[in-house]
């Protein structure tokens, strides 16, 4: 029943040196960013991370899985999230009772490295709160370590079947060639690069029994299918694997039929197992709801007649293929693994478009704030095979050797140069965790530097086809503030402004509106239907204007408003200092002269800041080769 072994050499000297130098690497990134020592967003235990972890402080530290009484501290001394969603309320029950979100999988995986930090936490004098600096560095190189450890056996997975040379530069490619190095690097606390490294271990026990069945193998595929379920329960989806491993033609699916009757106590054995290891979230549940079997997502759910391929695999805001380039070569690949080793490569196939179909079919299609598909990471243990049967094929020709490597390595050199320049740009936020559109994409592609009008194509449509110089701008609306009476109440300060003026407006969480607006009737200002206008104000905060906008509004008699807004803080912004934003909209082709335009900045919840000089321009082209992109 086992495939046909490749090719590796006894010592795989080259594969090693692969794993030892990506170790390095990935440490030395990890320390490039360390954000642990942070109270703020940019820590490690933060959002879904925290939700996967807290089942640690919760029981260890402070002995009250239950009631979760110590989470309002922590949300205010660490600002882990913008709201405390990683638990809900258990259904039915009116005593306080909450049941967390996340299964516990994550957190049975980070165990040893919550007590290390727990321990240093006390050795270095840090508050043993589960989530001062110590345990932040703990959980953070403990999932890095096993991002590690899953490329270690990844190594020995594809040593069965390539040589070595080949499972190297697979290596690398993984690695470095795709989101992985996100997932086991920098947002290691999430469940991706756990599920990465199960996914390892499950390859090398399903081929270490289809060569040499036996019991501890069968007991392992079952505890490690258990764990992947318990780390994301959709994983449920890698059982593929190892029941068709194996099968590439009927002729063989006839004979592990046989082999499983055969080995039938190994079958139970690998069931029980499995069991046993989902055991932690039945008896969890139970003990928080009286139910064994919880659907703890709650309003989150799936659409599996109607999933959204197309978004996952190619669209601007989170396409697999768009920030995974390295996934274009799978089709080659899987040719070339048929040709190579068919048995392998019909329960991989199988595996990969179901669960292909799984991720894109959960309603929240670009899971939140992620660098490209994160729900597909841990399926590139298994796709690995599929990268290096390309690889050996193309190595392996006789006649055109020469012109397929030529062809072949500058390709790949570009793929993960891209994608690595692309985390470069995710980890200084010129790539948006969740609003990218192509028009944004296409503007910031390559850029190390993008402009305020690059930025603003993160919320408006479009912008004018040409530079400034070729546009006159002529000023018909500013609100200065250093004329207006000073008032607290109506968002007037007496704080220096920009250009030396000695007043602002203050914009604030809970003020909606900063100061009266800027109001101007089309006819007076002199504009025109489809005439471009420049929006733009200066805005200082200490911590970024984060939540805040500037916003244009069309309103008239009978009309529906027309809305423009662009945040007032972006990553060109500095902080402690003025910045000038602004956007370019044309004006709605049914604008009346009886219209108003209203300038303002609007807050929702967001961080306190000044704004000054609120202003409309007239953008007129000097030439007529100056037309507006549409």
């Amino acid at each position: 029943m086992a495939p046909a072994l490749g090719a590796a050499g006894p010592r795989r000297l080259y594969s090693l040196l692969a794993v030892v130098v990506l170790a390095l690497l990935m440490v030395q990134a990890r320390l490039w960013a360390p954000y642990w020592d942070t109270r703020n967003v940019q820590a490690i235990l933060t959002w879904d991370a925290m939700g996967y972890y807290l089942y640690l402080p919760a029981k260890f530290i402070y002995h009250d899985l239950r009631y979760l009484r110590f989470v309002p501290d922590i949300m205010r001394e660490y600002s882990p999230s913008g709201s405390f969603y990683q638990a809900f309320a258990a259904p039915g029950l009116t005593d306080g009772t909450m049941v967390m979100k996340y299964p516990i999988g994550v957190a049975l995986l980070q165990l040893p490295f919550f007590w290390l930090g727990h321990w240093a936490a006390a050795l270095w004098h840090y508050p043993q709160d589960g989530f001062s600096a110590p345990y932040q560095v703990a959980i953070a190189f403990g999932g890095l370590a096993y991002g590690v450890l899953g490329l270690a056996v990844l190594r020995r997975v594809l040593g069965l079947y390539f040589a070595d040379g080949v499972v190297a530069a697979t290596l690398v490619l993984v690695a470095l060639g795709t989101n992985y190095f996100q997932y086991a690097v920098f947002d290691a606390a999430m469940a991706h690069t756990y599920g990465f490294t199960l996914y390892a271990f499950l390859l090398w026990l399903t081929a270490k029994w289809h060569r040499a069945p036996s019991r501890a193998a069968a007991a392992g595929i079952g505890l490690v299918l258990g764990l992947l379920v318990l780390t994301r329960p959709t994983e449920a989806v890698a059982a593929l694997l190892p029941v068709f491993w194996g099968v590439g033609s009927v002729a063989a699916l006839r004979a592990k039929l046989a082999l499983l009757r055969q080995r039938w106590p190994d079958v139970l054995l690998l069931l029980a197992c499995g069991a046993l290891a989902l055991l932690p979230q039945l008896l969890y549940w139970k003990a928080m709801t009286g139910s064994f079997i919880v659907y703890s997502y709650q309003e989150q759910t799936f659409s599996l007649l109607h999933p959204h391929l197309r978004e996952v695999l190619i669209s601007f805001k989170k396409g697999w293929l768009v920030y995974t380039p390295l996934a274009l070569l799978l089709p080659l690949g899987w040719l070339a693994l048929l040709r190579q080793y068919r048995a392998v490569a019909v329960p991989v196939l199988l595996y990969a478009l179901v669960n292909l179909w799984i991720v894109s079919a959960w309603d929240i299609w670009w899971y939140g704030g992620s660098f490209g598909q994160r729900a597909l990471v841990a399926s590139y243990a298994p796709l690995s095979l599929v990268w290096a049967a390309l690889l050996a094929a193309v190595f392996g020709l006789r006649r055109w050797r020469t012109v397929g490597v030529s062809l072949l390595v500058p390709v790949l050199v570009l793929l993960v140069d891209l994608n690595l320049f692309q985390h470069w740009q995710y980890m200084y936020g010129i790539i948006h965790t969740e609003d990218m559109t192509r028009r944004y994409y296409q503007a910031i592609f390559s850029k190390a530097r993008p402009t305020q009008d690059d930025y603003a194509l993160l919320d408006v449509p479009s912008r004018i086809s040409q530079v400034a110089p070729f546009f006159s701008r002529r000023t018909v609306g500013l609100r200065d503030f250093d004329q207006e009476p000073l008032n607290e109440q109506a968002g007037v300060t007496n704080e220096a402004g920009a250009e030396g003026s000695h007043q602002s407006a203050l914009l604030a969480g809970q003020r909606r509106v900063a100061t009266t607006p800027l109001v101007l009737r089309a006819d007076s200002a002199g504009l025109f239907p489809r005439q471009w206008v420049r929006v733009s104000a200066q805005v200082r905060s200490e911590w970024g204007a984060w939540n805040d906008q500037l916003v244009l509004m069309i309103d008239g008699a009978g009309k529906r408003p027309v809305r423009y807004a662009v945040r007032l803080h972006n990553n060109g912004s500095q902080l402690g200092v003025w910045n000038k934003v602004w956007f370019d909209v044309p004006l709605p082709n049914n604008l009346r002269p009886t219209d108003e335009l209203c300038v303002f900045a609007a807050s929702h919840d967001g961080s306190r800041a000044l704004l000054d000089n609120l202003r409309l321009e007239v953008l007129t082209p000097l030439t007529k080769a100056a037309a507006p992109r549409q």
